[in-house]
Order: C-alpha cells, then sequence, then structure tokens
C-alpha cells in the first residue's frame, strides 16, 4: 500500500467527518468534549494531518450520533466514489439513502452526500415537495454520473434504495409534522411541554437529542395509531 494512498484516504476521511459534524452545526470543541480529547486533536483529524484510530472512530461516530456501521458504510461509499477504494459489492445499510434534512432561512433544506463524489443539495417550502424534488433530483444526478463515465454503486444505478430521513434538529422535525399533527397531541404522547415544543418548532429554543429522540418516537406511535384506525 503506497504512502500516497493512505495520505489521501486519511485526508478525505477527515473531509467526510467535517462535512458530518457541520451538517449537525457542531462545532470541533463540542466533539472534543464528547470524545474527552482536545479540539487540537480534532482539527489534524478533519485535515488528515492526524491519522484516526478504531476506537477514536468509534467514539467520534458516537459523538455524533451514527454506529460504527453507519460511519464505516459512509467512509467505505465516500472513498469509492473518490476513486479511493473499489466499489462496495453491496449496501450495508440494506438500501438506505440517508438524507439529512435542517430547517434554514425559512425553507427545508437536505442533503445526500458521501454516496456519490459530490453532496447534492436541495431545498424546498414543504417537507412533501422536498420529498419529491429529492427523488426526481437524485435519479436525474446518478444518470448524469454515469453517462459521464463516473463510478457508481450499481445498487444506486438499479434503485435498489428507498431514502430515510433524519431531522438534524427539532425545528425541522416538527416543522414537517406540523401540518399533520397537532403539537398539544405530541406534547401528550411525548411528556414535552407543548409551550416548549412551539419554541423549538420556531427556532426559539435548541432542543437536545433526548428530547428529538423523544419527539421522534411520539410521532412514530401517533403514525401508528392512524394506520391502525378504522374508517
Amino acid at each position: 500500500m503506497s504512502k500516497e494512498l493512505n495520505d489521501k484516504r486519511r485526508e478525505q476521511i477527515g473531509v467526510l467527518l467535517k462535512h458530518e459534524r457541520k451538517c449537525q452545526k457542531l462545532e470541533q470543541v463540542v466533539i472534543a468534549r464528547k470524545m474527552d480529547s482536545r479540539q487540537e486533536d480534532i482539527s489534524k483529524i478533519e485535515s488528515g494531518s492526524r491519522r484516526i484510530d478504531i476506537l477514536e472512530l468509534i467514539n467520534y461516530a458516537e459523538a455524533l450520533g451514527f454506529s460504527i456501521t453507519e460511519i464505516a458504510w459512509k467512509i467505505e461509499t465516500y472513498l469509492s466514489a473518490s476513486r479511493l477504494l473499489p466499489l462496495p459489492k453491496n449496501n450495508i445499510i440494506k438500501g438506505k439513502v440517508l438524507v439529512e434534512v435542517l430547517w434554514d432561512e425559512n425553507k427545508f433544506s437536505a442533503s445526500i452526500g458521501m454516496i456519490i463524489p459530490k453532496t447534492i443539495v436541495f431545498t424546498a417550502n414543504t417537507f412533501d415537495e422536498l420529498k419529491i424534488i429529492i427523488n426526481d433530483g437524485i435519479n436525474f444526478h446518478i444518470k448524469e454520473m454515469v453517462a459521464h463515465g463516473f463510478k457508481v454503486p450499481s445498487w444506486l444505478v438499479r434503485n435498489e434504495y428507498e431514502f430515510e430521513y433524519k431531522f438534524l434538529d427539532a425545528t425541522s422535525l416538527l416543522k414537517a409534522y406540523s401540518s399533520y399533527i397537532s403539537f398539544s397531541v405530541i406534547s401528550r404522547i411525548s411528556g414535552i411541554n407543548q409551550n416548549l415544543l412551539s419554541q423549538y418548532a420556531n427556532g426559539m429554543k435548541k432542543a437536545g437529542q433526548n428530547q428529538i429522540k423523544r419527539i421522534v418516537e411520539a410521532i412514530h406511535i401517533i403514525s401508528e395509531d392512524m394506520k391502525n384506525t378504522i374508517v
């Protein structure tokens, strides 16, 4: 294995980790604190000037809320898209394409990154509109890449996937479902004060990961109840 190849891989892993951190609007000092490390070490890892060992990678993934399987898949697909690894033989997260969603400047913003050479960003006024734009946009982008000779995983070309939406903050999550589910219902199921939910939705307060998890679980419960309702 050449030193040049290893250097390129280390640099691109740093690019990936930095991208994932910025998608969640986290500062290096926050990651360092969660990893019980120093901000300087995180900076060196993200710049590619310092090698990250497997335990640090696990800790970095946990600091971002990912499992080691998820971060490994991101690294493999990103490095292969950058032609620094062979294309993955299969999709280890079983056909899921992660879409990271934010509410930014009074609209939804979503990114699909690291499965193809360039991160694709979409924006829309509503969540329903966003999903349509993403579906059409990713299909067009993949066809264009194949037509221009880029290497793309075969499961993407064959459309053997479905989108999995991850809301990076409570504001985008609540904005997406507020037209279908009232804050009072979410409050009753989640146990989170209705006024506090409204502040999250309007960006007046930032919810922690535990609060976001409770909101997601409440929405899932409500959705299942609606499915089981006989009309």
